[in-house]
């Protein structure tokens, strides 16, 4: 069903049990427990005011996902 891939931090076969989990993931299970996962996540204050006022009412929170730059590590 999904193919091969290899962990773009550490080079090593991702494990297909991990691949039909989350089929879009770049990394091994080691790799994303050490970097802190595929995506960094943000949380956002939304301001529900009056434009104009200088009143903040946060009314709610939006959440974010940015993918993180993998770099690869040297094995030695």
């Amino acid at each position: 069903m999904s193919e091969e891939k290899e962990c773009e931090r550490c080079g090593e076969p991702i494990p297909a049990r991990r691949l039909e989990v989350l089929p879009e993931t770049r990394l091994c299970l080691q790799c994303s427990e050490a970097i802190g996962g595929d995506y960094k996540t943000f949380v956002i204050a939304e301001n529900t005011g009056k434009p104009g006022s200088l009143k903040k009412n946060y009314g709610s929170w939006k959440v974010a996902r940015k993918l993180r730059a993998i770099t690869p590590i040297d094995k030695e």
